[in-house]
């Protein structure tokens, strides 16, 4: 299978991708015990029996226990993909995913690159897709942080420079600075009244002296 049948197949989606990484660490440690075990059972033939010699059948009981765990938490994990899979896509929640990681994907691609750069532009369009399955935490935030930040954590992930937040320059919003700044002009706002037994710094004041009784 080539690079391209790969890249055909790849996960779109990051609970495919976790599951996938999954069921590949219980592949490999069902392997990495079946391996054990073959040698041990290669050493055990070599040992001659003795006070001395290990419990070779303890091992191979764990290990085979070991193997029996890893194919019952690979089905495990296959079948609780699949049930997730089926209530996202009955609640609509897998679609309005979808959507939201496409929005994404072209506010990256609108904000760091520019229209007549087309290599440029489906560079940065697939490694926004690849970095929104592979990094697990973005795909979270895209649920909890504004689209602002949002496009500035991506930014920084794949390496480009983030387009600054925007302020409230606006001209909304400078009317509205500048209607408050004409409000306060007009209506100057009292100081905080001082207490009777306070100064205007803010120390209290003196007690009066007593009358000289002599």
């Amino acid at each position: 299978m080539d690079i391209a049948q790969i890249e055909e197949i790849k996960p779109t989606d990051p609970d495919m991708h976790w599951t996938g990484w999954a069921l590949d660490a219980l592949r490999e440690l069902v392997q990495s015990d079946l391996r054990t075990k073959r040698m041990i059972e290669r050493q055990h033939d070599r040992t001659p029996a003795g006070p001395d010699t290990p419990d070779f059948g303890l091992t191979q009981s764990r290990l085979s226990r070991s193997v029996r765990l890893s194919l019952a938490m690979t089905e495990r994990i296959r079948t609780d993909y699949l049930v997730r899979k089926t209530e996202r896509k009955a609640s609509g929640e897998q679609e309005r995913r979808r959507q939201r990681r496409e929005q994404a994907v072209e506010a990256v691609v609108q904000a760091v690159t520019r229209p007549d750069e087309a290599d440029d532009v489906e560079h940065v369009r697939k490694l926004v897709r690849e970095t929104l399955v592979e990094d697990e935490i973005l795909d979270v935030q895209i649920d909890t942080l504004s689209p602002e930040a949002f496009l500035q954590a991506v930014c920084r992930k794949i390496g480009r420079p983030p387009p600054p937040i925007r302020q409230p320059h606006d001209s909304d919003d400078v009317a509205e600075a500048e209607a408050a700044e004409g409000l306060a002009d007009r209506e100057p706002a009292e100081d905080w009244p001082l207490a009777p037994d306070e100064s205007a710094v803010g120390w209290p004041l003196p007690k009066p002296s007593k009358p000289d009784s002599s």
